[in-house]
């Protein structure tokens, strides 16, 4: 795909697995829109929302100093009937690097893509497996 061409939301959505699985924050970073909304409402203690690619960029730099792999399997892209929204589902093994302790955690989030960059999404993560692996 040349660099000027815009990918479709099921592409967006397998490049962001994929670079947060190769621990590539930058494309990652670059997938989002300036002024993305990221909504994560099972967040504990509180909802987690992230405005603007700023605040999403800092929110992954904790990801990026985690000891700790991400490999994504059993992966579903679900469209729906707006062209722009998909709904992706997922497992991720999450390997805590220092033990190799690890847990695998169940996804579900709805992306809006809009122009190849997410425009907002709603990630439901099993956070509370990821604290006590982190922990």
């Amino acid at each position: 795909m040349s660099d000027n061409a815009v990918r479709a939301p099921r592409e967006v959505f397998e490049l962001l697995l994929k670079s947060l699985a190769d621990r590539d924050l930058t494309t990652v970073v670059g997938l989002y829109a300036e002024d993305a909304v990221v909504r994560q409402p099972f967040a504990k203690p509180v909802e987690v929302v992230l405005t603007g690619r700023a605040e999403i960029e800092q929110h992954l730099s904790a990801f990026g100093a985690a000891p700790v792999t991400l490999s994504p399997r059993n992966i579903e892209v679900h469209q729906t009937t707006d062209p722009h929204v998909v709904v992706g589902e997922w497992d991720n093994d999450v390997t805590r690097t220092t033990d190799g302790t690890a847990v695998t955690t169940h996804n579900i989030a709805v992306f809006c893509i809009r122009d190849g960059r997410v425009a907002w999404s709603r990630d439901y993560h099993d956070h509370a497996a990821l604290a006590g692996l982190l922990s």
